[in-house]
């Protein structure tokens, strides 16, 4: 069994890249939600690859009861969505672009130019690879995760027919005279062959493995696989057996096979268009490219190279040269002499076809690189907008388009006219409006509007907490990040990663206004009189920019900190900041210089720069503002900061668990709550002694995603959560867990604990203290969790008169609060909808 690499888990390394590969015939899983695959820190942010509301009864004497609640999950989406995109392929006529998405279950296609969505049709299945037939009118897909085919007739938009084939499906193929199907199944390690007449199988023929890999992006829990080869050369199956070093050609329409003996690790496959020839690429240190004579059944010669071969392969249609994926480049080979180029520096390359007219080699990958077979030299990088892990040529024209699942769901157009060649087009792929992957949420102070911000698709959806209706669906920038409404309940603020935008939003209306700063901004405070956003970038020279939320602008200058960035955690969390409870001062956790920046937000200064253990990743305030809790990642310990402008300095230290992470500080002053990422446990610290007095241990297994104090200090609550995907020769499968506890902080211990159908991202709650919201990215939606009863509009504990008496006077007044219903106007709806609320009690 090969099982995923967890590589500098603790400590500060930059640029780290992990994928999990492995032959079909084994099996592999990774945890890609917590502890994820690759557990990495960057200073610079970059990621890289590893891949109705239910109702509270109350009891008897009208109080309503919490320890009954239960969570409702909301989709942030609107179906149909296109959603981990596995396989591309143009139609024949090169009108449209038929995309296989796994999640979503179904197949969508695009048009070409424009990149809109001409039509979706659902699937039974979950479809790994989609082909095409040669008069367009019917797909076949490999249903991975089911066992079967899909057979689609496209013109109908329907799926007619799900033919059961066998164990894991990846790669689906229709021989040139449209009449027969292939699937190859991993799992069982066979080739399924398809009537499609008869929509029935004719005969299953055994393979052997193919290589797969799986890639994760720890960011937001996308992953792909990818499974190199097989090809049909006419109507053999050419196949590489990773798995004995065989290269077999299968006879589709007899099931007869020949076996050829060959180097080890056979993992890519190209064919020539007439099918005589194909190149076959051993994987790494074999560093072998095997050339086969179809025709004559026979390897004619296996050409050496002094580098490690990656996987992906093209062949020109004249069969004399290749072009061959290497680390990070490309490397041409004359078929004919065997003479091998130097490096083409492309980036790493996911995917590799030829150009409609044979000229090109055209590599899907972050580049995007145009590679011309009779020079052997790079003509022109197309991309360089997104890492694409999928792709596709036309058939009828110089075009290409390329698409990525792991790092966005994003579609790029270009044309392939050599140095003319030009990106025609990029951005969010899917039918308008998706809500991809959901890391992060924010609830208003009353509970009402919750905001999902959802990192693929670049959005963020605007829900009725108490329904979870969507109000609206805004356009933010790229990789958005965290999101915070502000105190007065009326706008959200949502941050990018890889754009340079600041969205405010508007949640009344929907209406955004963008304040453009610098590049790879994330964490951020709002100043309590809801004024100013205070946000850190960590690149380009790290610091802190203030935006003013009235006049959508930058005011001042952007203040110059330690150094922050990527430091690790689950979904990749960044450097954080906090601001004390008056907002007077703002701190940023520098996590690559050990220190924390302190400044005073009125007169916009540094007030002081101090030192505090190794790798500060978070800090939070007292309650009254005197002191400051900075977590020490690689130190395991609490540096205790007194907030006292220029003569700030460390007053104490704690030692806490293992991988300590985010804190609350109990509004008395005396304990401190500590995440011990981990050690998977709560450390309690006593502030007197500063010493962790007491630990509460979370679930084996789990990841804490979230803590948050109740604003009266009574409960603390934790979501955690875990996801993991499998795949190989058991099948594949995902599976997930999740749960929000409530800690009574007067014992400390657990008195309630609420599933939650997917793996929690975070959490955040209401400043009211009546709504939990908890962001899960494998659900595209939210969890929301009411922790008190909507009619106890007086949060007294009780349902009575004063609460009715109190909804009154808001409602005559017009207050925010008085919008029950979450519709963003005050008017008899709201009236109405307290009044059944009241008379059922919560």
């Amino acid at each position: 069994m090969m099982s995923c690499l967890s590589i500098g888990s603790r400590a500060a390394v930059a640029g780290l890249l992990a994928v999990c590969g492995q032959a079909a015939a084994q099996s592999s899983s990774m945890n890609v939600s917590g502890g994820v695959c690759v557990d990495q820190v960057d200073p610079d942010g970059n990621v890289y690859e590893v891949r109705a509301m239910n109702e509270f009864p109350c009891v008897d004497d009208g109080r309503w009861d919490s320890a009954r609640a239960t969570a409702a999950f909301y989709f942030a989406g609107t179906n149909p969505e296109a959603d981990s995109h596995a396989s591309a392929k143009y139609l024949p006529d090169g009108s449209g672009v038929v995309v296989a998405n796994r999640e979503s279950r179904n197949l969508v296609i695009f048009d070409p130019i424009t990149r809109a969505a001409i039509k979706s049709i659902a699937l039974s299945g979950s479809p790994e690879s989609v082909a095409i037939s040669p008069d367009g009118t019917r797909a076949v897909t490999a249903n991975i995760s089911e066992g079967t085919a899909s057979i689609v007739d496209l013109v109908s938009g329907t799926e007619i027919a799900a033919v059961v084939v066998d164990l894991s499906p990846t790669t689906a193929l229709i021989n040139s005279s449209g009449t027969l199907a292939v699937v190859s199944c991993s799992g069982s390690q066979t080739a399924v062959v398809i009537d499609l007449a008869s929509q029935s199988v004719v005969r299953t023929v055994a393979t052997g493995g193919i290589y797969t890999q799986v890639s994760v992006n720890p960011e937001t829990s996308a992953y792909a696989f990818r499974a190199y080869g097989p090809a049909l050369a006419g109507n053999t199956l050419v196949f590489p057996d990773s798995t004995s070093d065989q290269i077999k050609l299968i006879d589709i329409t007899t099931g007869t096979t020949a076996s050829l003996p060959c180097a080890d690790a056979p993992i890519g496959v190209a064919v020539t268009p007439d099918g005589t020839k194909a190149v076959v690429s051993h994987y790494l240190s074999t560093r072998i490219l095997s050339v086969v004579d179809v025709t004559a059944g026979a390897i004619t010669s296996a050409i050496g190279f002094p580098v490690d071969l990656w996987g992906p392969v093209a062949i020109n249609p004249a069969g004399t040269k290749a072009v061959v994926a290497v680390q990070n480049a490309c490397r041409v080979v004359d078929l004919v002499s065997g003479s091998v180029s130097g490096d083409i520096s492309t980036a790493s390359v996911n995917e590799m076809y030829t150009s409609a007219d044979g000229q090109y080699a055209v590599c899907v990958g972050f580049r995007g690189s145009l590679i011309s077979y009779a020079s052997g030299t790079l003509v022109k990088d197309l991309n360089n907008f997104v890492s694409a892990s999928v792709g596709a040529v036309s058939p009828t024209s110089a075009q290409a388009v390329m698409f990525s699942d792991t790092f966005g769901e994003d579609m790029v157009v270009m044309t392939t006219n050599g140095a003319s060649g030009t990106q025609l087009s990029a951005g969010p792929s899917g039918p308008a409006p998706e809500a991809d992957r959901a890391r992060t949420a924010a609830v208003s102070p009353n509970g009402q509007y919750t905001v999902v911000v959802n990192q693929q698709s670049q959005t963020a959806t605007v829900l009725n907490s108490f329904s979870g209706a969507v109000l609206h669906t805004v356009n933010v920038d790229r990789r958005p990040g965290e999101v915070k409404i502000t105190p007065d309940g009326t706008r959200a603020v949502v941050t990018s990663r890889d754009g340079t935008k600041v969205s405010i939003i508007t949640l009344a209306t929907g209406a955004k206004t963008d304040v453009t700063i610098s590049t790879r901004a994330d964490a951020f405070e709002i100043s309590p009189d809801s004024q100013y956003a205070y946000v850190t970038v960590i690149t380009g020279g790290d610091g802190v920019w203030r935006v003013n939320l009235n006049t959508g602008a930058v005011e001042g200058a952007k203040l110059a900190t330690g150094d922050m960035g990527s430091v690790g955690y689950g979904y990749q969390q960044f450097s954080g900041t906090a601001i004390s409870p008056d907002g007077a001062t703002l701190v940023t956790c520098n996590s690559f210089t050990n220190n924390i920046t302190m400044i005073d937000t009125a007169s916009w200064t540094v007030i002081k720069t101090v030192s505090v253990g190794t790798f500060p990743t978070r800090a939070s305030f007292s309650a009254d503002g005197s002191e400051i809790y900075v977590s020490n990642l690689n130190a395991d310990t609490i540096s205790i900061v007194s907030n006292a402008g220029a003569a700030s300095a460390v007053t104490g230290t704690a030692l806490v668990g293992d991988g300590p992470f985010m804190t609350c500080p109990t509004p008395d002053g005396s304990k401190l709550y500590v995440a011990n990422y981990y050690a998977n446990n709560i450390g309690v610290v006593n502030l007197t002694s500063n010493v962790q007095v007491q630990t509460i241990p979370m679930p084996s297994g789990q990841s804490i995603a979230g803590m948050v104090l109740s604003p009266d200090g009574a409960s603390l609550y934790v979501t955690y959560g875990s996801a993991s995907i499998s795949f190989g020769g058991g099948g594949y499968s995902r599976t997930q867990s999740g749960a929000l506890r409530v800690i009574d902080t007067s014992s400390n211990t657990v008195v309630e604990t609420i599933p939650i159908q997917y793996a929690s991202a975070g959490l955040a709650i209401s400043a009211g203290g009546n709504v939990a919201v908890i962001p899960q990215p494998w659900g595209d939606g939210v969890t929301v969790v009411e922790l008190g009863c909507p009619s106890d509009f007086d949060n007294s504990g009780f349902v009575d008169t004063d609460d009715f008496d109190a909804f009154v006077l808001a409602f005559e007044a017009g207050t925010d609060n008085a919008d029950f219903d979450g519709s963003g106007f005050v008017d008899t709806d709201d009236f109405d909808a307290f009044v059944r609320a009241f008379e059922s009690g919560c």
